[in-house]
């Protein structure tokens, strides 16, 4: 009893909560990187054609772009949440929900009316670099305003993801994510394939309905328990309340929208400087070289709202401390990363099929490996940086780097003559910040009165 006394002692509120919500992490996130790896196999073996594959994760990727058009709406309000539940002021909570729940309700419905009669004459098989004989252009029209439409739904209920991080039950973001990835897995894995139109249509449709439903679900329970006194209302809605989280979310948006385009337009400038079929390659690649940084993630998950929390307690001291651990542990993470290289052609074999991916390139791998710890130390600097509301270097790194990506990109595939020159150009962009948070968050720990 004494020791375990002892050992509370030893560890602050703030530790036991990053201790707890890791813990949950790595149970739940664990499982679910085992679902995601065992997706891509399920998907080559569905869709049985690499051009229909290849359109479908950059359908995905597009997906992902569209995604950070929030406004910065969920980050402002995981902050501000943050900083009014420390406090227990619930009604300042309240009308922060409400501000934001109903002006992202604004923008989604005229979204979803608007553009699907606004992109009825675009040529989406041009645009994606793939022949009609393979996927109609009807059939992708249709694919892409049920994504799209899906998405819009998606910003209205993933807000519920930025109310969970504020209330310190970051694991149960990565438990919604495991029950989405589990249910494409499920259907892909037991549905019949058919034409590649209709593999491309019923998927939009799958993957729409297991994102949407597990938010919907958390959503109902958590404003039916921890946040019963918080449910958002229309009559709590205020424009000064909405202008607050615009503004701090405004940065945010910049920085969502400047990130997305170095990182989330890897498949589409593939597919359009060599072919769809290399997106496979890279997803492949991308998957195990990210497995690194997808664990180290874990550890981070609630570092962003508990460094905000610590903020607005004045507890500098421990926001350097675990700044300083953290960049620890990032190091030993980064040699992982380089320790998977010599069993690349083992792993895909075992993972893909002996046949998926027939030449294992080394350099794309130590490629691969390089970015992948770059991005262990992107993840902690950015959630120290985004916990404390410092986002004026993020932001000028990020537009920097947004603005070299493309034309870095095609003159790296030009140069290199081979689509991992995608993967150069994300290297040089994102080492900017990497070289210039470091001395930021510096100047702002040595600025505090410890």
């Amino acid at each position: 009893m004494m020791s375990f006394i002892r050992i509370k002692k030893r560890f602050s509120e703030k530790d036991i909560i990053v201790y707890k919500n890791v813990l949950g992490a790595f149970l739940v996130k664990g499982a679910a990187l085992f679902v995601t790896l065992y997706t891509l196999p399920a998907y080559i073996q569905f869709f049985n054609n690499n051009e229909a594959l290849g359109l479908w994760f950059t359908i995905l990727s597009f997906l992902s772009w569209i995604l950070n058009f929030d406004l910065g709406i969920g980050n402002g309000l995981r902050n501000y949440l943050s900083r009014y539940i420390a406090l227990n002021d619930y009604i300042e909570c309240r009308k922060y929900i409400s501000s934001a729940y109903y002006s992202i309700g604004a923008i989604i419905l005229l979204a979803s009316v608007i553009f699907p009669v606004f992109v009825i004459n675009v040529d989406f098989n041009a645009l994606l670099n793939i022949d009609s004989s393979i996927v109609s252009h009807q059939a992708l029209y249709i694919s892409i305003v049920i994504v799209f439409i899906g998405v819009m739904v998606q910003f209205l209920l993933k807000l519920i993801n930025s109310v969970l991080y504020a209330l310190q039950l970051s694991s149960i973001n990565n438990f919604i994510a495991l029950i989405t990835n589990i249910i494409i897995l499920l259907y892909v894995k037991l549905a019949n394939p058919s034409t590649n139109d209709n593999n491309v249509i019923v998927m939009s449709i799958v993957h729409a309905i297991a994102v949407l439903v597990p938010l919907l679900v958390a959503t109902i329970i958590i404003f039916n328990s921890k946040l019963h006194n918080a449910t958002p209302k229309i009559q709590y809605v205020s424009l000064k309340y909405i202008k607050r989280v615009l503004s701090l979310g405004g940065l945010f948006f910049v920085i969502q929208i400047a990130y997305m385009l170095i990182m989330s337009t890897n498949e589409f400038l593939i597919a359009k400087t060599t072919c769809n079929s290399d997106v496979i390659d890279y997803q492949a690649y991308f998957k195990l070289y990210s497995l690194c940084g997808t664990v180290f993630a874990l550890t981070l998950t609630p570092i962003w709202s508990v460094i905000t929390k610590a903020q607005a307690e004045n507890d500098i001291i421990w926001i350097k401390k675990t700044y300083n651990h953290f960049i620890v542990l990032a190091i030993l993470f980064t040699i992982g990363e380089f320790l998977i290289i010599p069993f690349t052609q083992v792993i895909m074999k075992i993972w893909l099929g002996k046949d998926a991916i027939s030449d294992i390139n080394i350099i794309t791998c130590v490629i691969f490996a390089i970015f992948g710890a770059e991005m262990i130390f992107v993840s902690v600097l950015s959630s120290i940086a985004n916990g404390l509301g410092r986002l004026k270097t993020q932001t000028a790194c990020y537009c920097i780097g947004a603005i070299l990506k493309v034309p870095l990109a095609i003159v790296c595939v030009k140069w290199f003559d081979n689509w991992y020159g995608v993967m150069i150009s994300n290297i040089i962009c994102m080492l900017i910040y990497c070289m210039a948070e470091p001395f930021a968050l510096r100047k702002y720990f040595y600025s505090q009165k410890i």
